[in-house]
């Protein structure tokens, strides 16, 4: 097919885009102070480790300027040295400590010096941040405003991870001329699809009745019975399309065991086999939890699922295959006998306590369209043809003025429906079809920097957003797509700039089905559940563990969140809760009895679990994989639960040495002692260590543990008992995580709602916040905290605000 355009030539188009800093107005003079009362006492207590010759934790505040106005960085810093002051960390126990008249002079001035630089920083403009899409978005926004629920991504490179720990940071979203080339590809492929020529496509149709064949132990052959470890395999070997919708329809009857227990879980995969193993992904799955026959229809698209090479392979053709995976990997018993032919054979022995289904029939068809052209094709061509029958210019014209408000999340004025209007009269001649012509065209329209970047206003000034603008930025907040016809038409009526319509419009979309990619982004992001792809559990210690423990590690954290967020509860559950959300997978990992079935639900949390600090995906994901984690787990709670992370360690600092059997056979906690008699490590783990020494009672696994054991290959070479006692840097006695989790629901309640709030602010801006936002997150948080922080009213408090309407 011809193309016009190369990346080299769209660039110059579509991205001479440049950043501006805001005029900045003189800076009114600061709080005095400092020279004559301040810095002697920090010259005193502080400078002896934070100045020429040591610099703990890479802070130097010696050489640290007191104009906070002028310097940003600074002023970062002093809120942090006003942090610790507070919070009784520094100075540390074996340095003298601040007479109370020293804190009350150094404290009175940070507040008051802090307190005029945000104001000052306030009444000022910032630096545009232009937020390209997310990898995430890009694929959302490309499935709504084409119809396509197709791969549109598997080209464009991953999202890199902000400082701040998110992934939609408007500052780390960079395009290159080779991402250009994804794009301008993953656009065409997509509209190759999306607007149609020729006749419909033929419909294949294959019904499978009969499957492979067990051998039982009462002799029967019972193919279509589906226990542990049996699957209905139907093959099509030749007769099957290679994209578009499909459908399978499944008739079966459930058999249920007579007491509670195990219920059966369908689960239909599509794939092939190339040789020994299956390349196959799942379509759909769902508990059957009434007896009888029942009949399922799934429908997907065959580009989402593994196809074979045609006419290749030791085993040809496509494959639906049903199971059974209610106790999927439970022991299968066998037992010896002869056949009807007199050779051995292994019989399986059935357990009359597992939950069957008894496949009776299994249907293919596709592609199935319920009209040609299809639906997607026609919300892009609309009416044009019957319109303007003989004048190609004004359909072309006639769908831009549809597609482009959708597209570009705004009003569109006349001069760019004309601007690309007449690139379309320019390549026509070039191309066999009006389709072909305006597929090129739409592929302008999708990498222009109005699709792929969030666009928002360029100004001297801060500006309120206008309704377009912050229907785009809600609608990306909570959905990671764009607007839908109910927030275009708000947004047209310049209704959403009311904070009722706001509130109306968080409730309606937190209830929404797309807020599923909001809890699953931000909860992944902001509790770093992806950290447990980062561990591997050793076997020797744990046994070989569950193929979906990791999956359902992380489904029980983003159900979670979600069930907090839909109900609206407090977002102190995440530090405890009297509820935890598991499926009978997990229950039966973590020892819950009663639970069946693969679907998450709502219960009563046992006694060593409630909050997220008990989530597997936590603590498996901030442990070696053989042990837990002292460090790794203390930087999880300052981080990402008290928006507190402690610096990095010095270059010069020698890591534990596990080459020493004797040493190797100690506790973590007794081996991090150790590290701590050497001075340089002392400061740093005494601010770090308790954090982590909490949760000590918890293995890599997740599991509670009354004794920790070192082995040698799978010989037990030591075991010690656990000590999940901690002394925190204010001098806190704690005795386990009971008393960690009182302890910040009391004590640093307030420091969680602003790192909660801070989090949340960044996310749903596309940017890291700044000094200058401080007392906007403590207003947030303050409110909140006065109404129970509750998150759903934590979201609506943040989108009513009138930061997030300003640019």
């Amino acid at each position: 097919m011809l193309r016009i355009l190369t990346s080299f030539q769209y660039m110059p188009l579509l991205f001479m885009l440049c950043g501006s800093l805001f005029a900045k107005p003189e800076s009114p003079a600061a709080p005095g102070g400092y020279e004559d009362q301040v810095r002697p006492i920090l010259q005193a207590k502080c400078f002896g480790c934070h100045g020429e010759q040591k610099q703990k934790g890479k802070i130097r505040l010696d050489t640290l300027s007191s104009d906070l106005i002028k310097d940003v960085r600074s002023a970062e810093t002093w809120h942090d040295v006003r942090g610790v002051i507070n919070l009784g960390e520094m100075p540390p126990d074996d340095e003298e400590d601040l007479t109370a008249e020293e804190r009350k002079i150094v404290l009175d001035w940070l507040n008051a010096t802090i307190e005029h630089a945000h104001k000052v920083h306030q009444s000022k403009g910032g630096q545009v941040v232009l937020r390209r899409l997310t990898r995430d978005q890009y694929q959302n926004t490309m499935r709504d405003l084409l119809g396509l629920d197709i791969n549109h991504i598997q080209d464009i490179p991953r999202d890199p991870m902000s400082p701040d720990g998110l992934r939609n940071n408007g500052s780390s979203l960079q395009m290159t001329g080779e991402q250009m080339e994804h794009y301008i590809k993953a656009a065409r492929d997509a509209l190759d699809k999306a607007i149609v020529t020729g006749p419909q496509p033929k419909m294949f149709h294959h019904t499978f009745k009969e499957s492979s064949k067990v051998r039982m132990e009462s002799g029967e052959i019972a193919g279509n019975r589906l226990g542990p470890k049996v699957r209905f395999i139907g093959r099509i070997k030749d007769d099957y399309p290679d994209e578009g919708p499909f459908e399978i329809r499944v008739k079966l009857k459930a058999d249920l065991p007579e007491k509670k227990g195990p219920i059966p879980r369908l689960r239909v995969v599509v794939g092939y086999r190339p040789d020994t193993l299956l390349q196959e992904k799942t379509l759909a799955e769902l508990d059957i939890i009434k007896e009888g026959t029942h009949e399922y229809v799934f429908r997907g698209r065959l580009e989402n699922f593994p196809l074979p090479v045609r006419g290749q392979g030791k085993y040809p053709g496509l494959l639906v295959n049903v199971m059974n995976v209610a106790n999927e990997h439970a022991e299968v018993k066998t037992e010896k006998r002869k056949d009807e032919k007199g050779k051995d054979r292994n019989f399986r022995i059935e357990d009359p306590d597992l939950p069957y289904l008894v496949v009776e029939s299994v249907e293919f068809k596709g592609p199935i369209y319920e009209s040609w052209p299809p639906k997607h094709d026609q919300d892009i061509l609309i009416d044009s043809k019957e319109k303007y029958p003989d004048d190609e210019a004004k359909q072309v014209a006639h769908i831009l003025k549809n597609f482009l408000p959708k597209a570009w999340r705004k009003e569109v004025v006349p001069e760019e429906v004309e601007k690309l209007a007449s690139f379309f009269t320019k390549i026509r001649p070039d191309f066999p079809s009006f389709e072909e012509a305006l597929k090129e065209t739409l592929v302008l329209v999708l990498v222009s920097q109005d699709f792929l970047y969030l666009m928002e206003p360029e100004s001297q000034e801060k500006r309120k957003l206008n309704s377009h603008e912050l229907a785009a930025r809600l609608s990306y907040f909570l959905w990671n797509t764009l607007p839908d016809d109910r927030l275009r038409d708000l947004a047209k009526q310049n209704k959403l700039t009311e904070p009722d319509a706001l509130r109306q419009e968080v409730a309606r979309m937190v209830k929404d089905p797309r807020a599923g990619e909001f809890i699953r982004t931000f909860a992944t992001q902001w509790l770093d559940v992806d950290a447990i792809d980062r561990i591997e559990i050793e076997p020797n210690i744990y046994g070989k563990p569950h193929p979906d423990l990791k999956e359902n590690f992380r489904s029980e954290t983003i159900h979670f969140f979600g069930e907090i967020l839909r109900r609206n509860l407090s977002a102190e559950n995440f530090i405890e809760s009297d509820f935890q959300l598991v499926n009978q997978e997990l229950a039966d990992h973590y020892k819950i009895e009663g639970v069946y079935g693969g679907d998450f639900r709502k219960v009563k949390k046992s006694a060593e679990r409630g909050g997220v600090l008990t989530h597997g995906s936590v603590l498996l994901g901030h442990s070696t994989g053989y042990d837990s984690s002292i460090i790794k787990r203390a930087v999880f709670v300052r981080k990402n639960l008290l928006n507190d992370p402690p610096p990095p360690p010095p270059p010069n600092v020698p890591p534990l040495d596990e080459s020493d059997p004797k040493f190797s056979k100690l506790p973590i906690r007794e081996q991090l002692r150790i590290h701590r008699d050497d001075p340089a490590c002392a400061d740093c783990h005494r601010n770090i260590d308790p954090w982590g020494q909490m949760l000590e009672a918890y293995g890599a696994t997740g599991l509670i543990r009354d004794e920790i054991l070192r082995k040698h290959g799978k010989k037990v070479v030591a075991r010690h008992p656990v000590d999940s006692t901690g002394k925190l840097p204010d001098g806190r006695e704690l005795k386990n995580l009971d008393g960690l989790k009182k302890y910040l629901l009391t004590e640093r309640r307030q420091q969680f709602a602003q790192a909660l709030t801070s989090k949340l602010l960044a996310y749903s801006m596309g940017r890291s916040l700044e000094f200058s936002d401080e007392p906007l997150v403590e207003e947030i948080a303050k409110k909140s905290l006065k109404n129970g922080l509750r998150l759903q009213s934590l979201v609506e408090s943040i989108v009513t605000n009138e930061a997030f309407s300003t640019k």
